[in-house]
């Protein structure tokens, strides 16, 4: 498990992982960008509420993405039954 330094938010944090370097900073540049994002919507805001606001806007997008992908592997799979009914 390497550690690797990232900023996120101006924050310098040490992210321990057993993935790429590379993929690290570019998943905490993807986090500092949604957060700023969220930061240029908000008048103000704390850091916490910042944090779990850009945590809730991840998550949300990633359960919309679980729904797509179940959706495209039962059309796949609705797919290859007529498929292999012929």
């Amino acid at each position: 498990m390497a550690n690797v330094s990232v900023q996120i938010m101006g924050q310098n944090l040490v992210v321990a992982s057993d993935a790429d370097d590379d993929w690290v900073r570019a998943v905490a540049r993807a986090v500092d960008e949604r957060g700023r994002q969220i930061r240029a919507r908000t008048r103000s805001i704390t850091a916490v509420d910042l944090a779990i606001l850009t945590a809730l806007n991840f998550a949300e997008e990633l359960e919309r993405l679980r729904i797509e992908h179940r959706e495209l592997l039962e059309q796949i799979d609705a797919l290859n039954k007529r498929l292999s009914d012929f």
